[in-house]
């Protein structure tokens, strides 16, 4: 015989009913904990793949440009014009504020002469997140870059080789920047002459400022062989969970989001892009 199961005919009491909110309430919290937290990996690392990819993007446009700086079919007066640092309105700037900016010129048409549409500036731009422009056009090409930083390798007395310094007996490519805005480079980045450009050649991890490199003597834009590139990208959007202690070197820039001057910076991810061009239509 099968039993019945006896059910009261008064329902459930009120400590039973409570029992069930409570553990529904709690199963309920648990599944939407764990959806917010897969929302906002998702969200992050969405951002993260957008920025990287700008990153790259907006990198192999200005490499592409950046090597044919000085292309001619034999006309002169193409070459490198402008290497100073400037601000996001254009203005030169040697400050910590200022940003990598390059300009040159290519024979784009093949025609001998400098026209319209054959100087072209790279640079940053805008208010609040910065953009990576281009001009002619002046239009974005990358959206949310930190910074920007430039260093140039150079040919100064004309023997066909990079001008180099001693690194403990060695001779290594000098990398060097416009300190004071007059469009020479006059300072070799390397500071502490260990052959490498970082954190160490300035402020130290967790510092800001801009790295003092050694004296070198003027050296002009014409005299550029390559171009070392350096571009830091950010997320559009911050995380509260985050703190970004890590320490950026771009060109002369050192950069730790969470300690310099920009409140807004602490919470966004970050990465830093770098790329080397030989200019060969500029003698090497």
């Amino acid at each position: 015989m099968h039993k019945t199961k006896y059910i009261s005919p008064n329902g459930f009491t009120l400590i039973e009913l409570l029992v069930a909110m409570a553990i529904t309430g709690i199963v309920a919290g648990a599944i939407f904990t764990a959806f917010q937290s897969q929302q906002k990996s998702y969200l992050i690392q969405d951002q993260i793949t957008e920025m990287q990819q700008n990153l790259r993007a907006a990198m192999d446009i200005m490499v592409r440009d950046i090597r044919m700086a000085g292309y001619s079919q034999g006309a002169s007066g193409f070459g490198i014009t402008a290497i100073y640092p400037r601000d996001k309105d254009n203005n030169m700037d040697v400050t910590i504020t200022g940003n990598g900016a390059f300009e040159f010129t290519a024979d784009f048409d093949d025609n001998g002469t400098l026209s319209g549409g054959e100087t072209l500036l790279y640079q940053l731009y805008g208010n609040g997140a910065l953009c990576l422009r281009r001009t002619p056009g002046g239009s974005a090409v990358a959206e949310n870059i930190e910074a920007l930083g430039f260093a140039y390798a150079f040919d100064a007395d004309g023997d066909g080789i990079l001008d180099t310094y001693n690194v403990g007996g060695n001779q290594r490519v000098i990398w060097a920047v416009d300190s004071d805005g007059d469009n020479d480079l006059d300072r070799n980045l390397d500071t502490n002459s260990d052959g490498n450009i970082d954190e160490n050649d300035g402020p130290l991890p967790g510092g800001n400022g801009l790295i003092a490199g050694t004296a070198i003597a003027d050296v002009a834009p014409q005299d550029i062989r390559a171009v070392r590139i350096w571009m830091l990208a950010r997320t559009e959007r911050g995380d509260n969970g985050f703190v970004n202690t890590r320490t950026y070197v771009i060109g002369n820039k050192v950069i730790t989001p969470n300690t310099d001057a920009d409140p807004g910076n602490d919470h966004l991810r970050m990465r830093l892009l770098t790329s080397t061009v030989k200019c060969r239509n500029m003698g090497i």
